[in-house]
């Protein structure tokens, strides 16, 4: 919420917990920041119970100098005012939020430092509770009621960390009981003029899925992948909506085209303007050479770098899971597509395999320390609904490794060949350390014949008009 909104309840809130309860000073109730601040509050029967508030510092910011901070490239945000009613504890409302907030600005602020104040003499004891949250004791400064420690949390491989901690945290407490719905960070702060904030040039500047691959190791996986997809999603585009000739489509994540150029191929894309987008040099250049009737353009989800509104037809094949923030590329998607265009979806789901426990445990230990999200199709249509796209169909294929080496499509499956099935999982070895686990995953269902499976989903969405 905005400062201009809710400043008046939120302070109301700081006061009866911090001045009430706690004794504290009018200065230690507001922060030099509060206007601009980014606040996250949750309520109940039409009151405020709960807020955390978050503050974003230029490198060269004068408050990170005062605590002992160096100038680093990058924003800072300080993570602070964090309370919540005594009438409402022990329901984690205020853990909720806060680790919402903490996932959401490591999505799409991606700040380059996280810090916040401890006031030693009442509440040491929460410097262990933070450094359980990844936080790192930085500085003592002050002395009496006035000492604080200051902790932080920087470097890029410490923030990763600290993301993947609290995105794990997050999907914990959505499954449980209590569980509170959470805005868009993004949404909010498109909404209030504030996307300057927003990171999508270093987001789009990153690979989370190319990286630690061969590219040329890669493409053939690639290859072979839309080659099986392209069966089973002949009658799924045959169902679409898509809008008649003369439209245009851009295909973002496009890869090397081969995929987009077949399905392009159907008759109900005659007439079509093709355009894809892709941010690997290496793909973009394969792709413009051996599909030139098409116009590609380099860019990421986050800056296609198309006009507004220029398309009619937006498709996103195996884009999402890879994806650090899908908020974002939400925000680009619906700037450039026209008013009532359609936006296509496949990707996989990992929230729905099936196997054997090693194999289980080898996806649940990829998954969790991916920057990507690949159990983001499950919470997709909430988040695109914030962004002005409603859902028309979803379909869901399930793929099965009991087939024979040819892709045998059927309603609502694909069976294929265990090494076949094995093949489109050779991604998952290039973790760092879940060698072992891969091989040992590998051996059990080659040697035992058993069935491993995971849903293939397609969503279709409308944007508002």
């Amino acid at each position: 919420m905005s400062w201009r909104e809710a400043g008046e309840d939120i302070l109301d809130l700081r006061r009866r917990v911090f001045t009430d309860e706690l004794g504290w000073p009018e200065e230690w109730i507001r922060h030099g920041r509060d206007a601009e601040g980014l606040h996250l509050c949750a309520f109940a029967d039409g009151r405020m119970v709960a807020a955390i508030s978050a503050y974003v510092y230029e490198p060269e910011a004068p408050e990170l100098a005062s605590v002992k901070l160096p100038e680093i490239d990058g924003p800072t945000v300080e993570i602070g005012k964090r309370v919540e009613l005594p009438s409402h504890r022990g329901h984690l409302i205020s853990a909720q939020i806060g680790t919402s907030m903490l996932r959401q600005i490591c999505e799409s602020l991606r700040p380059s430092r996280f810090f916040l104040i401890v006031r030693v003499k009442r509440f040491r004891h929460l410097i262990d509770r933070y450094a359980r949250r990844r936080f790192v004791y930085h500085t003592e400064i002050g002395s009496g009621d006035d000492a604080i420690a200051v902790m932080k949390v920087d470097g890029e491989d410490a923030l990763d960390e600290f993301y993947l901690k609290h995105r794990e945290l997050t999907r914990d407490a959505s499954a449980g009981e209590g569980a509170i719905p959470v805005p868009s960070l993004v949404r909010f702060l498109a909404d209030n003029d504030r996307s300057d904030l927003l990171a999508a040039e270093r987001l789009g500047a990153e690979n989370n899925y190319l990286q630690p691959l061969s590219l040329d190791t890669e493409a053939s996986r690639l290859t072979a992948q839309g080659r099986m997809i392209l069966a089973e999603q002949l009658p799924r585009l045959a169902s679409a909506p898509f809008p008649t000739a003369p439209a245009s489509l851009l295909d973002i994540g496009t890869g090397t085209g081969e995929y987009l150029a077949a399905v392009t191929r159907e008759n109900r894309f005659a007439g079509y303007r093709v355009h894809g987008i892709e941010p690997v040099p290496h793909l973009l250049a394969r792709a413009r050479s051996n599909f030139p009737q098409f116009e590609f353009r380099q860019g990421s989800a986050y800056l296609t770098g198309e006009p507004d509104s220029s398309h009619d037809v937006i498709t996103a094949n195996f884009l999402f899971v890879h994806l650090r923030s899908p908020d974002l590329a939400l925000l680009e998607m619906r700037r450039v597509l026209k008013p009532g265009g359609l936006l296509y979806v496949v990707d996989v789901d990992d929230s729905s395999f099936s196997g054997p426990e090693v194999a289980q445990r080898m996806i649940e230990s990829y998954d969790r320390d991916y920057i990507g999200d690949r159990v983001v199709m499950k919470d997709l249509p909430g988040r695109a609904g914030e962004f002005g796209f409603r859902l028309l169909d979803r379909f869901r294929t399930r793929l099965r490794n009991t087939g024979d080496r040819e892709p045998l499509p059927g309603r609502d499956e694909i069976r294929l060949g265990v090494a076949e099935a094995w093949s489109l999982l050779s991604f998952v070895r290039s973790q760092p350390g879940i060698e072992p686990l891969f091989q040992e995953a590998r051996e059990h269902c080659f040697g035992s014949g058993c069935e491993i499976s995971m849903n293939l989903e397609t969503q279709v969405y409308r944007l508002a008009p």
